[in-house]
């Protein structure tokens, strides 16, 4: 009790995220609601969603990084509906960031949450990040779990258009890589390995989905083929899997991968 007292006196993104929770937890899932937070006035497909990011951003500053340019910039794979993004440009002001969601509905959300706050020097693209230019099956979950579908899961889908991120990349420097796109992130860092030269930071949510092979070894082979180090922290795993192998979206293991070149923190 002592612990959350001063933590609510010191920190005011988490007395932020206490009112929001106690204000919005009794929400069902998946009903629109407008909030407003930060100064920002945002619209928001999915409250828990939105509870669990604001704090996993705001408050855990999962997305902090240091950097010795007062612009960096910031390519966003899956930024959903733009927490990301408004975390970001409250660091750095001057950032430049390109942003990449695939889902159409939920763009619609990025775009009224970063641009109708004002924030008109952001690139807002309605794209899928993947290894070529194509268009792919999505699977829409209506807030953050979207994913490209695979060859036995196309029921229910919807096409997208895709973008090279190779491409995208390539371009110059990047201070900060984020990847947040539901299982298609090895794929990606795949055909992106010898753009990566560029990169600096790079963060990734890595997601092994149970019907298909786990490439978490390929994935960071790639990171060390390019003289990144790293961290692997744990978001989501079956406290017992020898006993019990439990999923959640499908998946049996979430990790939140953190890579860097020395000299870049």
């Amino acid at each position: 009790m002592k612990q959350t007292l001063a933590r609510l006196m010191r920190d005011p993104f988490y007395r932020t995220y206490r009112v929001l929770f106690y204000s919005l937890r009794s929400r069902k899932r998946y009903v629109p609601c407008s909030v407003r937070v930060n100064g920002w006035m945002l619209d928001v497909p999915d409250t828990a969603s939105f509870l669990s990011g604001y704090r996993g951003i705001f408050v855990d500053k999962t997305y902090f990084f240091k950097t010795d340019t007062e612009r960096p910039r910031i390519v966003d794979l899956g930024a959903n509906i733009g927490l990301s993004i408004l975390y970001f440009k409250s660091l750095y002001p001057k950032a430049e960031v390109c942003a990449f969601e695939a889902d159409p509905g939920v763009f619609q959300y990025l775009l009224r949450n970063v641009h109708g706050n004002g924030f008109q020097d952001v690139t807002l693209i309605n794209k899928a990040a993947w290894h070529e230019k194509a268009t792919l099956c999505f699977l829409s979950e209506g807030s953050d779990a979207g994913r490209v579908a695979s060859s036995l899961d196309k029921t229910g889908s919807i096409e997208v258009e895709a973008v090279d991120v190779f491409e995208v990349i390539a371009k110059g420097r990047v201070d900060f890589l984020k990847i947040d796109i539901e299982g298609a992130e090895v794929a990606v860092l795949g055909r992106c390995r010898l753009a990566l030269a560029g990169v600096q930071r790079i963060f990734v949510e890595y997601h092994s989905r149970s019907s298909e092979q786990q490439k978490l070894a390929f994935l960071l082979e790639i990171l060390e083929s390019q003289g990144f180090r790293y961290q692997i922290r744990s978001t989501w795993g079956s406290p017992h899997p020898f006993s019990e192998r439990q999923l959640v979206a499908g998946y049996d293991m979430m990790l939140n991968i953190y890579a860097w070149r020395e000299g870049s923190c």
